[in-house]
């Protein structure tokens, strides 16, 4: 009985040293291990998250960069189709085509004034800006129907006031347009 009373003490004295290392594991490595766990959960969130936001920095940067590359290539395509011609010859088209459009939506011109060139806001840019008033009488459907041929005239310019009216001759159109043309290289030479 000694024998198997020692047999009995040893394994209850093993099992007792497995159950002191079954706790010691549990109350010391178990929790380590599972902090780690979390760590890396949240690490690689927090990679994910990062590289979720630098792809979508990415993608705006394309885009920005596209919009950046067709607004360069509209303004190649815009100065080459600048005229280059004279500013007398710049007025003369746009007293043309303001008359003929005038004339084909009804419309009668009463003034069309013209000021000086100028390169003042485009320094740098080789281009030359006129400004043109006109006034224009007749109906507003007339009014409307001029403006949209104007703008499709394919003349460079851009409207910088523009202000409709009643009057007793009818609806009157006071606007001021500001024409582009690329100055000639004669003209920058001689600016030099």
């Amino acid at each position: 009985m000694s024998a198997s009373l020692r047999a009995s003490r040893i394994r209850l004295a093993a099992g007792g040293l497995g159950l002191a290392l079954g706790l010691a594991v549990t109350v010391f490595v178990l929790p380590d291990a599972s902090q780690q766990l979390t760590q890396k959960r949240r690490a690689k969130q927090e990679a994910e998250q990062a590289r979720n936001k630098q792809a979508q920095q990415l993608a705006d940067l394309q885009q920005l960069s596209e919009r950046i590359r067709r607004g360069r290539e509209t303004l190649a395509s815009l100065e080459a189709h600048l005229p280059k011609g004279s500013t007398g010859e710049l007025q003369w088209d746009l007293s043309k085509t303001l008359h003929k459009l005038a004339d084909k939506n009804g419309l009668r011109l009463q003034t069309v004034k013209y000021g000086q060139a100028s390169r003042e806001g485009t320094k740098g840019s080789g281009l030359e800006s006129i400004e043109v008033e006109f006034v224009a009488v007749g109906l507003y459907a007339n009014h409307k129907a001029f403006m949209l041929d104007l703008e499709g005239s394919g003349l460079p310019f851009a409207v910088r006031d523009g202000r409709l009216e009643e009057s007793p001759e009818g609806a009157r159109l006071d606007i001021v347009l500001r024409a582009f043309r690329k100055a000639g290289t004669q003209e920058r030479e001689d600016e030099s």
